[in-house]
């Protein structure tokens, strides 16, 4: 039998001594992949709902997001929003590089390895600026788009993330309350994924009544993904191993299934139910949920995902009338959600939940509410003026929009020189020269000296040289019928022979 040995390490610090714990780090290194493998699943989720086109671009805008933002990360980003704060505003470059070692953080990580909180972090840096690119589909470069996720998550999410949850961060000490991320990922991202369409301008092919869904089962499955990815999104936010965490994990289940189960219910009274709508009503009530699981009853989540659903069912309803062309609708999705949930967090709130927290206003104490919408203002100011100060200066400088022939072609030729096609095959890639890959040219495509096919002979090769073995049974089951209707009209006597059954 195999020897065990757990090495404890413990950290002082001028208050206490803190004491590593493998099983809370285990929790918060299984959270982190979670939420890394949620910016996957988002790009599954946004890639069946846009035009094939412009599928692979749509998945390259997320999938980008995990390698630029977390270099951005590891360099600064982090020691910038939780690094030793300079101000109640901001934090320093004090932990640039991540020169801390395996330390613990007697306020982020009292006890596993302040890496791992980082890293942790690091997963929801990534996918909140992923998150964006649903509402600029197909006609944004994709040069600029890197040029502003970087300086977007710089100057926007990182001091967002200070002010919410930083050790003295001027929201946090005001009394806003944001367990997971609602102001600060949804809230931040679907402001500026509405600015960012405003400031882009409609589609060329845009058409408020159509819908360019393509792949629905991919959005079903990333759909699925982000469903699971949202345990550590949530209850990995607990920051331990504990009773809290199954709190948060048993909310966000409730919610979501309250939204799916929400969305099918009005379709279904609306005559006919959209899979493509279902998928939206999970993440609806994943949204809502997010500021508020670590706060509220497993009762009242359920109304976090009844109550955003109800409201954004019928915003997208009637989101033709809007002046801009948000593709993905995360403004609606995300921000509209997050602004829901985030106040509905001031109403359902109970400090005997999380003795970090406070009680709500149905609760005896109304003042929460309005913490929870400074907390909401502060974020949709910033970060429509964060991204109208990007974007404005890329525009009038490098260009950040396609001409109308680029984008009529779509991004996925003009920048990456790929297509994703579904002519012949479902999934049938294309090379960049047009030919679909591992399809027969019969007859050959060049054609010299004005020779042309021979129809008989070309026929007799599609016979007996077939490309499969169920072309084959279908080949040898028509011979047959052939064979079948050639004898019976041999049996049929012509119409002007002696019938006995008439009359003489």
């Amino acid at each position: 039998m195999a020897t065990t040995t757990t090495t404890i390490s413990t950290t002082t610090t001028a208050s206490t001594t803190l004491v590593f714990d493998s099983g809370d780090n285990a929790w918060m290194m299984v959270s982190t992949a979670f939420v890394l493998m949620m910016t996957p699943a988002l790009a599954f989720f946004y890639g069946g709902l846009v035009d094939r086109k412009n599928i692979l671009n749509q998945l390259f805008l997320s999938f980008v997001c995990m390698g630029i933002v977390f270099v951005q990360w590891v360099l600064f980003g982090f020691s910038f929003a939780f690094g030793s704060p300079v101000s109640a505003g901001f934090g320093s470059f004090a932990d640039s590089a991540l020169r801390f070692g395996q330390r613990l953080d007697d306020f982020y990580s009292p006890s596993y390895p302040l890496l791992t909180y980082a890293a942790y972090q690091g997963t929801f840096a990534i996918i909140t600026p992923a998150l964006i690119s649903g509402a600029i589909v197909g006609r944004m470069k994709v040069i600029p788009y890197m040029i502003f996720i970087v300086i977007w998550t710089t100057c926007c999410y990182d001091p967002l993330a200070h002010w919410v949850w930083g050790s003295n961060g001027w929201l946090k000490h005001l009394g806003t309350l944001d367990f997971a991320g609602g102001t600060v990922v949804h809230i931040s991202s679907g402001v500026s994924g509405y600015v960012a369409s405003a400031i882009l301008g409609k589609r060329v092919d845009y058409k408020p009544h159509a819908s360019n869904a393509h792949n629905i089962p991919f959005t079903v499955l990333g759909t699925c993904l982000l469903w699971v990815g949202w345990t550590g999104f949530n209850a990995g936010s607990a920051n331990i191993a504990s009773g809290l965490a199954s709190l948060a994990l048993v909310n966000t289940y409730a919610a979501a299934a309250a939204g799916l189960v929400t969305w099918v219910i009005i379709d279904a009274i609306r005559g006919q139910v959209s899979v493509s709508g279902a998928c939206i009503g999970p993440v609806v009530g994943l949204v809502g949920i997010t500021p508020a699981c670590g706060f509220v009853q497993p009762g009242w989540a359920l109304l976090f995902g009844i109550i955003p659903t109800i409201i954004i069912y019928f915003l997208l309803l009637y989101k033709h009338h809007s002046i801009f062309d948000d593709t993905l609708d995360v403004a609606v999705v995300h921000g509209c959600g997050g602004i829901i949930g985030a106040f509905m967090t001031g109403l359902f709130c109970q400090l005997s939940n999380n003795p970090a927290g406070a009680d709500g206003a149905f609760y005896g104490h109304p003042i929460q509410m309005w913490y929870q919408i400074a907390g909401i203002l502060t974020a949709v100011g910033f970060a429509a003026t964060c991204t109208t100060a990007i974007l404005i200066p890329l525009k009038y400088t490098i260009g950040i929009r396609l001409s109308p022939d680029e984008e009529m072609r779509g991004l996925d030729w003009i920048a990456h020189g790929e297509k994703w096609a579904q002519d012949d095959k479902p999934g049938q890639a294309i090379t960049t020269t047009g030919i679909p890959v591992n399809k027969r040219q019969n007859p050959p495509y060049t054609i010299q000296n004005n020779w042309k096919p021979n129809r008989i002979s070309s026929r007799s090769r599609s016979i007996h040289k077939p490309n499969s073995l169920g072309q084959l049974r279908s080949t040898i089951s028509q011979s047959r019928y052939n064979a079948s209707q050639s004898q019976s009209d041999k049996n049929i006597q012509p119409s002007y022979t002696y019938n006995s059954s008439l009359p003489v």
